[in-house]
């Protein structure tokens, strides 16, 4: 084993394949550049939007970039990642990163929060976007009463704009009979898939280039066949890809080749 930190082994000025890359580093895919530009749009129409994709597809990076990209003078942006709460506990969780201090009840809580919502509009000028993870947790009672808490008595410019983002088996449970009205509330629906084949190649340099390498190390070949085995999945490229410089780096390499990937993917045999 090398005595020579790992960073310094391979030039690296911070962390290759990290997922706390800052959001003006990320990688534009052409799907997460889709995803911006309808977010922009959909910020004006508000309502509620529906994002899904795979585990590891970037629904929660694309949403902390868009996030990110937002003027905090006129927007109050509140992440739930916990819809495991309860709609109280959500409700609560809402109020408290909006600096409102709530009742304890929902029946005193909901018309409260909403108060306050709604001053921000008139007053501030300032909506609120509330953006939750996770949502497939999210029961169909509970997502009525989150549909609920969207009406305001100015409708057509309702202050509050909802964003869920979740997992793929949720568009088959919003498309229930009971969940009709919330259906027909979705402004927005969009599904990510991943990279797109092409994309993989300038996504993996890409990374490397963040972390403080202009040239490739890995072969195309490698570099194919971890797109195929993480399924265009942006986490799991990385993942893959971390995994073989450390593979190298223990083997004293400077390129990951084939048999290099090989002997990462046979430690996981859940690739």
């Amino acid at each position: 084993m090398s005595q020579v930190p790992f960073k310094a082994y391979f030039g690296f000025l911070t962390e290759p394949f990290s997922k706390e890359i800052a959001t003006k580093a990320l990688f534009l895919s052409a799907q997460l550049k889709e995803l911006l530009t309808r977010l922009q749009h959909f910020l004006t129409r508000r309502g509620i939007a529906l994002i899904t994709g795979e585990v590891g597809a970037g629904k929660s990076t694309a949403l902390r970039a868009f996030a990110e990209t937002l003027d905090k003078n006129h927007h109050a942006v509140v992440y739930l990642d916990d819809p495991t709460l309860g709609l109280r506990g959500m409700l609560s969780t809402i109020a408290q990163q909006l600096n409102f201090t709530s009742k304890y009840f929902k029946w005193q809580l909901v018309p409260e929060l909403k108060a306050a919502i709604e001053k921000n509009f008139a007053d501030y000028h300032k909506s609120t976007l509330v953006i939750i993870d996770d949502a497939q947790h999210l029961k169909p009672p509970m997502l009525e009463e989150l549909r609920l808490l969207t009406n305001f008595r100015i409708d057509s410019q309702t202050p509050l704009t909802l964003v869920l983002l979740a997992q793929p088996e949720f568009r088959k449970i919003v498309q229930l009979k009971a969940l009709e009205a919330f259906s027909q509330r979705l402004t927005l629906r969009l599904h990510l898939t991943g990279l797109a084949q092409n994309e993989a190649t300038p996504y993996v340099k890409h990374q490397l280039e963040v972390a403080g390498r202009t040239d490739t190390l890995f072969t195309d070949d490698v570099i194919a066949e971890i797109y195929q085995q993480a399924k265009g999945m942006p986490r799991l490229i990385n993942t893959l890809c971390y995994e073989c410089l450390l593979e190298i780096y223990r083997q004293q390499k400077n390129v990951v080749d084939i048999p290099t990937l090989e002997r990462v993917l046979c430690q996981y045999d859940t690739w």
